[in-house]
């Protein structure tokens, strides 16, 4: 998920990552995601860059036997103490992928691809297509390149307010305050380290293009999520 160099920045941030789970926005990216999977009761689910594993672990409610893979270790140490059973593998995307042909019936991925060194993200996505079943499907949604963290902060402190009132907005924005402000801070970073190096934002259509050129069909039109600040799409093999 990140180079070598960035390791300590991913560890920081993952420290903080869960913070999230507080947001009605990022609840509603996580299930927007699980809804368009379709799971299945058995159904064999890779989330690839599972991170600390908020999305597994929603797959895994609705009956999904989920592989989790990442490369930071600190991030998948969270994941297992929220979810002692959890299956993960320390993983860079970037090399092949420890599964055989046909292996998975679902795949998904949330804020990855741009973590992804640009020249390799289609290599990435054929290995996806690989280890995916005949008739899988694939859900992705990442950051597009005009995202501004502020809007989704700014869109959970008003849906929060619309469903449960000002004084538990105002205990919420407190719990969320100095972690929402190191995430900021991280995110920063991530934009700094874009420009001119590895990371980079998603274009509008790179999605749809990645999964085009790794075999994809019936692949979705651009889904706005996650405040609009996040585009996902959705293809089968």
């Amino acid at each position: 998920m990140a180079k070598r160099a960035d390791r300590n920045l991913w560890n920081e941030y993952f420290k903080v990552y869960d913070v999230l789970n507080l947001a009605i926005p990022y609840q509603e990216l996580l299930d927007a995601i699980v809804s368009t999977l379709e799971i299945k009761e058995g159904d064999l689910v890779l989330d690839a860059g599972c991170g600390t594993g908020n999305l597994a672990i929603k797959m895994k409610e609705k009956g999904a036997k989920v592989i989790g893979i990442d490369i930071c270790a600190e991030a998948l140490d969270r994941y297992h103490k929220k979810h002692p059973d959890a299956e993960k593998i320390i993983h860079d995307l970037k090399d092949t992928l420890p599964f055989s042909d046909n292996h998975f019936d679902k795949l998904a991925l949330n804020n990855v691809i741009y973590t992804l060194d640009k020249n390799k993200r289609e290599i990435i996505f054929k290995e996806f297509y690989r280890v995916l079943k005949p008739g899988g499907k694939i859900v992705a949604a990442d950051p597009r390149k005009e995202m501004k963290s502020y809007i989704i902060y700014y869109d959970a402190v008003k849906k929060n307010k619309k469903k449960q009132g000002i004084i538990k907005t105002i205990i919420l924005v407190s719990k969320m305050a100095i972690p929402a402000i190191k995430m900021f801070h991280f995110n920063t970073l991530i934009v700094r380290e874009s420009v001119g190096g590895d990371y980079d934002f998603i274009e509008e259509k790179e999605i749809l293009e990645l999964l085009k050129h790794s075999g994809f069909k019936d692949i979705s039109d651009n889904v706005l999520v996650y405040s609009n600040q996040s585009i996902m799409n959705s293809a089968v093999k």
